[in-house]
């Protein structure tokens, strides 16, 4: 470490750094063989993990403007990703629904992004790669504990 640069800093700047590898490596990967973006393959599997989602939870929980995640989600109604139905429980509400369509638009894209990954990190063990997955999870967890968010991933 250099002079006046602890952990954390290291820490923070490998976190960004791989961020923007596997940003960078996975959008070169599916430009090629998947319809979608990193982002939209995102947002597809949190509506896909939360059938009856709205706009405004969606944009809190992966932490987008509701006018950033409007524009997402209408890209992905117009290309038959998405639905809009009105909630009949709060017609206030409208819920972002998975298409047909977009669930196997979404399983191939996951799957490209699994054999990506699992190429990438082919050079570790079974062993590094649950320790890294173990630390990575107590990192996430006193994160969300400092900041008082139990719900976000």
């Amino acid at each position: 470490m250099t002079p006046g640069e602890n952990n954390s800093d290291k820490i923070l700047d490998l976190l960004r750094q791989i961020s923007i590898n596997i940003s960078h490596i996975l959008s070169l990967e599916l430009s090629g063989s998947s319809p979608l973006t990193v982002q939209q393959a995102y947002i597809l599997r949190k509506i896909k993990q939360n059938p009856r989602v709205n706009l405004t939870s969606l944009s809190n929980e992966l932490c987008l403007t509701k006018g950033a995640m409007s524009l997402a989600i209408n890209k992905m109604v117009e290309d038959g990703y998405v639905i809009r139905k009105e909630n009949m429980v709060d017609r206030r509400n409208i819920d972002i629904i998975l298409t047909g369509k977009g669930q196997r638009v979404l399983d191939s894209t996951i799957e490209c992004i699994r054999k990506t990954f699992a190429s990438l990190t082919s050079s570790l063990t079974d062993e590094e790669l649950n320790e890294i997955k173990l630390n990575l999870e107590k990192l996430n967890f006193s994160m969300r504990k400092a900041t008082g968010e139990k719900g976000r991933a």
